[in-house]
């Protein structure tokens, strides 16, 4: 089932299990989403399911130390820009998705030993840990937006999306059965409208945001010349538009099933990147951060911003 379709998936499923299936919440929870990593190798049924089953296993782990490599790192550099900056929102936001990120790492870990969470609970805490993460991305792009259009109070405008997105998306996550699958471990096969959804959701924010940093783009240019990008990477606008592409490349992936059912995947990759990206954003920019004006004076003001 490897790169099969969302189509191929469901028909595999059918939808006898929901006559018989055992609810929460009103959800229908999948009998093959119900058991742990620890439960998913000892029900092997023989050598060659067993052998997939300990791939499947050794990948999730594999997955999981390079997560709580990089939000351990992210962690130590949140925790000390909070306490330079303690009345910042950009350093309190690294902090939450970094600590969130860690706890989610520690969970999904535990789903190997015979009283870990199962794989519904796994994928449950994975993508609330990944909404939480998108919050605190959206704030910071939105929050550098707003000084380089010089306190613009239409992006505000933004707000009441980038506070749908999140719970909209997690509803329809949760409300989707989740599996665990011999070729890929554990998944949720989410409805067909899904991947479009997303898009649509995060597209407003992403392309505001874009043709607003675009824009400083061309101005620091015309001002800057060919020192233009090195100031841009000063004041953070190069990492902003990364963070941008990053979502719009794992929404566009996922709309169009690049992997197949399996595209969801690209989610965790967008989660890992961004989270990446908005330490580095945070801790490289500088206390001052210069305004962008439609007539920029002939001494820049400067103002406060992280």
């Amino acid at each position: 089932m490897l790169g099969a379709t969302r189509e191929e998936i469901v028909s595999w499923l059918g939808n006898e299990w929901v006559q018989n299936a055992t609810y929460f919440g009103g959800v229908p929870l999948h009998p093959l989403g119900e058991q742990n990593f620890y439960q998913f190798v000892t029900n092997a049924k023989d050598s060659v399911e067993f052998q997939k089953s300990i791939a499947v296993v050794f990948q999730h782990l594999v997955i999981n130390v390079a997560g709580a490599a990089l939000f351990s790192r992210n962690l130590v550099i949140s925790a000390r820009l909070v306490r330079r900056r303690p009345h910042a929102i950009a350093t309190h936001c690294c902090l939450i998705q970094s600590v969130i990120g860690l706890a989610c790492v520690f969970f999904s870990t535990s789903a190997s030993v015979s009283t870990g969470p199962n794989c519904r609970q796994t994928a449950w805490m994975t993508t609330t840990s990944e909404r939480i993460s998108d919050l605190c991305v959206a704030t910071v792009l939105l929050q550098k937006a707003y000084l380089v259009t010089n306190r613009n109070r239409w992006l505000f405008l933004l707000i009441p999306v980038i506070a749908a997105s999140a719970p909209i998306i997690l509803y329809i996550s949760w409300s989707a059965p989740t599996i665990m699958a011999i070729e890929s471990g554990c998944i949720f096969v989410y409805p067909k409208y899904f991947p479009w959804l997303r898009f649509g959701l995060h597209a407003p924010m992403n392309i505001a945001l874009t043709g607003i940093f675009f824009n400083a783009v061309y101005r620091q240019w015309k001002q800057f010349g060919s020192r233009a990008w090195e100031q841009l990477a000063k004041e953070g606008i190069q990492i902003g538009l990364l963070m941008l592409l990053s979502n719009f490349l794992c929404a566009f992936f996922i709309a169009f099933e690049v992997l197949g059912v399996y595209s969801i995947m690209f989610n965790l990759a967008d989660w890992c990147i961004c989270s990446f990206l908005l330490v580095m954003h945070v801790s490289g920019s500088k206390r001052k951060t210069r305004m962008y004006q439609k007539t920029p004076p002939p001494i820049r003001a400067e103002i406060q911003s992280y």
